[in-house]
């Protein structure tokens, strides 16, 4: 069980990272989060999570596929 929550976080991690690094890369707007401060108006956030949320859906299928080898 603890492989498997490491294996899922650690897969988190590397791919959100591989898809934000591909959308600063190439300038993709939809793979990127920039966080950014305006002084007038306090602070703002913008950009994508659009990564995060791919980044979940892969691991979904990994940590799956992960516990399918070890039961069988």
């Amino acid at each position: 069980m603890v492989k498997t929550v490491i294996l899922g976080l650690i897969s988190f991690f590397l791919i959100s990272f591989l898809l934000l690094s591909i959308g600063y890369r190439f300038q993709i707007e939809w793979l990127m989060f920039q966080y950014y401060e305006e002084t007038a108006t306090g602070f703002s956030t913008g950009g994508s999570v659009i990564p995060f949320i791919i980044a979940i859906i892969v691991t979904f299928f990994i940590g799956e596929s992960y516990q399918k080898r070890q039961n069988g």
